[in-house]
């Protein structure tokens, strides 16, 4: 065997577990607990076709906001579409952030699923999500009316998880 044909396999291999570890052994994302209490950060969306634009003032119109995270190819968002339905038939506001997604395909999306956001914005190049550390979709995350972040929900909103969050959405709305 000459010496070529050992030393290109054993180096593939040195390269592939280099990149393996270099994967692996990234500096974590603090864990969602920090964002609690802290502001929701800035927004610079691209529009989302048939959605009112999500500002930072819209967080910060005196009532809470559930801002989910999701995309047109997340299996679990297209699930979870008519737990946020009764979310906002339940009186909770309901904004929508289309994240590393086509303007088109979140368009439909939104169509095909009901997703009546009252507002929302397309998140392409994951700004906003690096910016909440977010390590996935769907998320939800609850927005007092002052634009604070105070509670995550990582995954799919489940049936069974309606009341329990719109209870803690409605703690956060002012009193009548």
């Amino acid at each position: 065997m000459t010496p070529s044909r050992i030393v290109a396999p054993v180096a593939l291999s040195l390269a592939l577990v280099l990149v393996s570890v270099r994967w692996t052994v990234r500096t974590p994302a603090p864990p969602v607990a920090a964002a609690i209490g802290h502001g929701f950060p800035a927004l610079a969306l691209a529009p989302l076709a048939g959605v009112p634009p999500l500002s930072d003032a819209s967080l910060r119109a005196g009532h809470p906001t559930l801002v989910n995270l999701f995309a047109s190819w997340c299996v679990p968002c297209r699930a979870e579409a008519a737990s946020l339905a009764a979310l906002r038939v339940a009186g909770i506001t309901v904004a929508g952030i289309a994240v590393r997604d086509r303007p088109d395909d979140a368009a439909a999306f939104v169509r095909a699923t009901g997703a009546r956001f009252v507002a929302g914005g397309l998140d392409p190049h994951e700004r906003v999500q690096a910016a909440l550390r977010s390590r996935g979709i769907p998320e939800t995350w609850l927005v007092d009316g002052d634009g604070v972040v105070r509670a995550v929900w990582r995954g799919g909103i489940a049936p069974t998880d309606v009341a329990h969050i719109a209870a803690v959405a409605n703690s956060f709305a002012p009193a009548r």
